[in-house]
């Protein structure tokens, strides 16, 4: 206590003058020392993410283009690894292999990518998308491939890529099923009254997928979740099985066909929903 109420050391200004270079000295000192620190760390990291080696690497595709340093050479390279780790996709454990080809285990560049760099590119190119995806997709696949929509695809002179394919609607890498409003404006790129191509179509699509949302969410809280599995075991499965096949129908774009399914799994729930009230009552 007694220290505080001391009155400060005052200096006078040619003493001042005289400390400053002493400060600026420490004070550049200090700074370079950080400076120097900072890059090693740096250095240290990307080297040991880049250049794993042999004996280490799992999957050098995924050693390599997790490096943080991406963010400042190739923005979008890092932005493909980042939506992949929050994908389904990682969660299946499908990595750049399945979907590009390549070489896992080689941890040099032109190893890894082969000799030809259009060899990874070419799985993924547009008119490519539906042949890829159907290598573990292969139902849905093959209904795409029944749609008006592939053979405009695989037609060359008419094929643009306005035609839809399956990143159209579902994204490339962290995919996910398309809401009613991000529908409407895929389908509004090719459909609207400018092109008098079926202007009708964007609305009665965003139409059917609320539908759909809506069977979707009246199954899971009003079906499974009054344990129709253990009470009906065979509605289960008949249920199970319309939502699989009307999965299916909507790969084929078939409107008409995708709104008399959605209508059937409709009434069938509706049905099992007033049996259930029943059996409850009795």
């Amino acid at each position: 206590m007694l220290e505080k109420l001391k009155p400060q050391k005052k200096y006078s200004k040619d003493q001042n003058s005289q400390m400053r270079p002493a400060y600026e000295f420490k004070r550049k000192f200090l700074w370079n020392i950080f400076i120097i620190t900072s890059i090693t760390f740096f250095t240290i990291t990307c080297f040991s993410v880049t250049m794993p080696s042999a004996e280490s690497v799992a999957d050098s595709c995924i050693q390599c283009h997790s490096n943080p340093s991406f963010l400042v050479t190739d923005k979008k390279l890092y932005k493909y690894f980042r939506d992949w780790e929050s994908s389904t996709h990682a969660l299946e454990n499908i990595t750049c292999t399945d979907c590009h080809g390549g070489d896992p285990s080689k941890t040099d560049k032109k190893n890894a990518h082969g000799k030809d760099i259009q060899q990874i590119l070419t799985p993924v190119k547009y008119d490519q998308i539906s042949v890829t995806c159907g290598k573990c997709h292969q139902d849905n696949a093959d209904s795409f491939r029944k749609s008006r929509h592939y053979r405009i695809l695989t037609e060359t002179d008419h094929s643009t890529r306005y035609t839809p394919t399956c990143v159209t609607c579902h994204g490339s890498i962290n995919t996910s099923i398309p809401r009613p409003d991000d529908i409407a404006k895929i389908c509004t790129s090719c459909h609207n009254a400018i092109t008098e191509n079926n202007p009708e179509i964007p609305e009665a699509v965003s139409y059917l997928i609320e539908r759909l949302m809506f069977i979707n969410y009246y199954t899971r809280v009003h079906i499974f979740n009054k344990n129709v599995l253990k009470k009906d075991p065979e509605f289960f499965t008949r249920i199970k099985d319309e939502f699989s096949e009307l999965s299916q129908i909507w790969h084929t774009l078939d409107l008409n066909k995708i709104e008399e399914k959605t209508m059937r799994i409709r009434i069938m729930l509706s049905k099992e929903r007033k049996l259930l009230n029943e059996k409850n009552e009795k």
